[in-house]
């Protein structure tokens, strides 16, 4: 079974995994309703809905988002938003959700609602307010404090026909937190809009992602001293989801907004529209902790550092204490989810979130006075966003370390409990790194981790008896694939045969592992290595005194073509290149009448090689399969597929052992 699909197979079989979580900076200002996501498809204007949306069971007829922003008399923002929604059930059977659900928080409150369902009879609407309405906690796995949650409504008397309607009111508190807005979502939407209303002192700025200006309505107004800026689209066809995307904002048509200045009677102030003002911001969260020193962090970090000689050392020492002593707990009440933790209390409590680590990193370092270790904000790969395209907390959603050293930066991620010093998490590669310098910062991309680092080797020798296969093999995983791997098992013993039976699991269905033995696999600075034995029953296929045998038992990638409907990007995760040797002992008293070709193949996403050779009494294939893109955009599909077609017609050729006359 090859790599991705073995880790694919893991996170179906229930494992108690120890992947860490990201603290998400952002995420709850973002209160869209909880059933909108996905990719974009078509529909065309019929009369009746369930023709016109062929498939659907509900549609939202109109979506209104309308924001409110004044300045009060202390000279402060003031930042409402009124929503307006109504969907309707276009089916009789079922299917459609009866619940919605709205998310606050503290930093967000909601000040009204009203909800109710619609339904004709008669020809006259009959309002049914909802059956049920409740606030609980949203439940996310490892945040173990927050303040956001839902309010949850149950509509009653849902039939097809009916109309769903969900009005509220939601105060901001924090002018530089303001949410995205979508233009299309999980359902068809026959109308969405935003509306933007400030006075003439406030100055606005927006940018589109994924979607042409020219295909929204958009138009402006002026009313008693009051601009209202209105963007418009009507007939979107719903979104779908597609496996393994690299994140639903790389094709999701929407857009950002931010408030960039105002004005008062005595000066201008400045909010955000720039790097320089998203640092400032950011740069007040971490100005005021870690001021006083802590005896004790500070003699525990000198004495956990004594034998280290060189900065090097004693930042990969800290480092990998951090990772395996302090558990990822997010806390997410208020600004707890902006501002880090002191160290002190991080080391006292022994968890925290990213910030929190980055805290006990970056104090850590000073006490054994190791310079430039610096607070770094970050996005993960979901979010396809630059500093520059968007300079608002939208922009990231991470903290990490960083460790710079004559020019060279090493990204510290603690979230991340396997990853190897030196090495950047997967999750944050080709990212752009707000790095903190004091008063001024650094903007740097992580690299990508090279896919000879990331090394997957199979060395297997064969033999056969009648049309079974006995073999044994040493498999290793190298880099964020044995990062991967480490972190899907964690420390789940109970599932551990599965998990290693799926990574080697090869040739057909009827592969039996006898045995195997695991090495380094709790010491990130070492392949993760298994030695293993097996057989594979039912392989070799005979025909008079001829046997036909397909040496390569693994086939990676070979069933990842993509689907025609699928429209979102693509990601690997991480470059990889998985090489496997497989030599085969050829049986006394045949000799071989057929070795296929040497075959090799490179373009801009994928490169594969096989070479096939015979020493003495034993046949060699060596190939490996490389990846040579981690994002995959749909552009790229067509290209991907045809060069699956070429890589799977060398998956299909065989060796042919015939007997020798003379016996």
């Amino acid at each position: 079974m090859k790599f991705m699909e073995t880790i694919k197979f893991m996170k179906t079989i229930k494992l108690n995994i120890t992947t860490p979580m990201i603290q998400i900076f952002w995420w709850r200002f973002s209160l869209i309703v909880l059933l909108f996501s996905g990719v974009i498809g078509n529909a065309q204007p019929v009369s009746n809905p369930q023709q016109k949306y062929p498939g659907q069971s509900e549609i939202v007829t109109d979506y209104v988002e309308h924001y409110h922003i004044d300045v009060n008399k202390n000279n402060q923002l003031v930042i409402s938003q009124d929503n307006h929604e109504e969907s309707m059930i276009i089916s009789d059977k079922g299917g459609f959700s009866a619940v919605e659900s709205i998310v606050f928080s503290d930093l967000s409150p909601i000040k009204s609602y009203e909800a109710y369902t619609l339904n004709t009879i008669n020809g006259r609407q009959k309002k049914t307010d909802v059956a049920h309405i409740a606030d609980k906690k949203l439940d996310r796995q490892s945040v173990f404090d927050s303040d956001v949650k839902l309010k949850t409504f149950n509509y009653a008397n849902l039939t097809s026909g009916s109309k769903k309607v969900l009005k509220y009111k939601i105060e901001f508190a924090d002018p530089f937190l303001l949410h995205r807005f979508m233009f299309a979502t999980g359902y068809v939407n026959e109308k969405r809009t935003l509306k933007i209303s400030h006075p003439e002192t406030v100055k606005i700025d927006y940018r589109l992602f994924n979607i042409d200006k020219n295909t929204l309505d958009i138009s402006t107004e002026s009313k008693k001293g009051v601009t209202t800026t209105t963007f418009k689209k009507e007939n979107i066809p719903a979104m779908k989801g597609d496996g393994g995307s690299a994140g639903n904002m790389y094709e999701t048509p929407h857009l950002h907004f931010w408030i960039s200045e105002y004005k008062t009677k005595d000066q201008l102030v400045p909010v955000l529209g720039s790097v320089d003002k998203l640092y400032t911001y950011y740069h007040n969260f971490i100005s005021k902790i870690n001021q006083k020193e802590s005896a004790d962090l500070k003699a525990f970090t000198v004495d956990l550092t004594k034998n280290c000689t060189t900065n090097d050392e004693k930042m990969k020492t800290i480092f990998k204490w951090v990772q395996k002593n302090i558990k990822y707990v997010a806390f997410e009440s208020g600004y707890e989810g902006f501002i880090p933790r002191e160290a002190d209390k991080v080391f006292e409590r022994k968890f925290g979130d990213c910030k929190d680590m980055t805290s006990i990193i970056t104090e850590m370092a000073k006490y054994v006075n190791v310079p430039n270790v610096n607070f770094t904000w970050i996005g993960t790969r979901e979010l396809p966003y630059t500093y520059q395209q968007l300079p608002t907390p939208a922009v990231d959603n991470h903290m990490i370390a960083t460790y710079i050293k004559d020019g060279k930066k090493i990204y510290l991620d603690a979230t991340d409990a396997n990853v190897p010093f030196g090495m950047p998490s997967g999750f944050i590669q080709g990212k752009e790194a707000l790095i903190a310098q004091n008063s001024s910062y650094i903007i740097a991309t992580v690299p990508e981790v090279d896919a000879q680092l990331n090394n997957i080797t199979d060395v297997i020798d064969i033999s056969l008896s009648e049309q079974k296969i006995i073999g044994k093999g040493v498999y290793a995983a190298n880099g964020l694939a044995a990062t991967q791997c480490r972190n899907v098992i964690g420390d789940n013993a109970r599932h551990r045969k599965e998990y290693v039976f799926s990574l080697l699991e090869k040739g057909n269905n009827k592969f039996k592992l006898s045995d195997f033995t695991e090495k380094d696999f709790d010491n990130n600075e070492q392949p993760y290595t298994i030695t293993y034995i097996f057989e594979l029953d039912n392989y070799v296929v005979s025909s008079g005194d001829e046997m036909y045998v397909n040496l390569t038992l693994d086939k990676p990638f070979q069933n990842d073509a993509f689907e025609p409907t699928r429209s979102q990007t693509y990601d690997h995760e991480f470059l990889s290149n998985q090489s496997y040797r497989v030599s085969l002992k050829i049986p006394k008293g045949t000799e071989i009448t057929y070795l296929p070709e040497n075959a090799s193949f490179s373009n801009d996403l994928i490169a594969f090689n096989f070479s096939y050779s015979k020493k003495d009494a034993t046949i060699e294939l060596n190939y490996n399969v490389q990846i040579k893109q981690t994002l995959i955009a749909p552009q790229q599909f067509a290209l991907w597929n045809e060069s699956l077609k070429k890589l799977k017609e060398n998956y299909l050729e065989t060796i042919i052992i015939k007997k020798n006359d003379k016996n």
